[in-house]
Order: structure tokens, then C-alpha cells, then sequence
């Protein structure tokens, strides 16, 4: 009887050895998901940054650009507007096909994906 007892024991110390490890591994793939995800997304936010300054100063450029060949001082710099409002509410009207549905997949891909060890 007392070894029944003991191998009900063992098994009951196995099973919850065996739950803590397992609970253990979820822990650590939910870390590792989050943590490339925050590396992610930070390379990509850093990699945003210098590319908006990129943008707004061949801007500024093409709208001294503009200015000149009107001969007029502030006429470059309404043009160079007048594209950002247009591109603006293109970007506005087809938000979700541009810019939702592909970072939603983006992320919902890189959570999804496995590491191979």
C-alpha cells in the first residue's frame, strides 16, 4: 500500500514539475515574442525618424527650388503644401489598404513566426 502511495507521490511531483516547466516556457516565448517585437518596432521607429528628416529637407529644397524658378519667395512653399494635402488625403481615404491591413499583418506575421534554434 505504502508503495502506491509513493508512486501516487512521485507521479503528483512529476505532474507538477512538469506544469511549472511548461509555464516556465510559455514565460519565456511570451518574452522573447515581446521583446523582438519592441526591437522591432524601435529599429523601425529610429529608421522613421531619419527618413522623415530626409524628407522634409529635400521638401524645404524642392520648395526653394520652386521659388526660384516662379520668382516668387513663397510660392515654392504652397506647391510643396499642396502635394503633402493631396498625398494627405489619399493617404486618408485609402488608409486601411495602405497602411493598416499591411502593419496588421506585419505584426500578426512577425507574433506568429518561430524562431528555429
Amino acid at each position: 500500500m505504502e508503495e502506491k502511495a509513493t508512486l501516487i507521490g512521485s507521479l503528483f511531483e512529476k505532474t507538477e514539475d512538469y506544469a511549472k516547466s511548461s509555464i516556465d516556457l510559455l514565460k519565456l516565448k511570451a518574452l522573447d515574442k515581446s521583446t523582438s517585437a519592441i526591437t522591432s518596432f524601435a529599429s523601425i521607429f529610429v529608421i522613421l525618424i531619419s527618413t522623415l528628416f530626409i524628407i522634409m529637407m529635400i521638401s524645404v529644397g524642392a520648395a526653394i527650388w520652386i521659388s526660384k524658378l516662379m520668382d516668387n519667395s513663397y510660392s515654392g512653399f504652397f506647391i510643396v503644401a499642396l502635394f503633402y494635402a493631396v498625398l494627405s488625403v489619399v493617404l486618408y481615404v485609402f488608409r486601411d489598404e495602405i497602411i493598416k491591413t499591411p502593419i496588421s499583418n506585419r505584426i500578426i506575421t512577425h507574433i506568429r513566426k518561430e524562431k528555429q534554434i
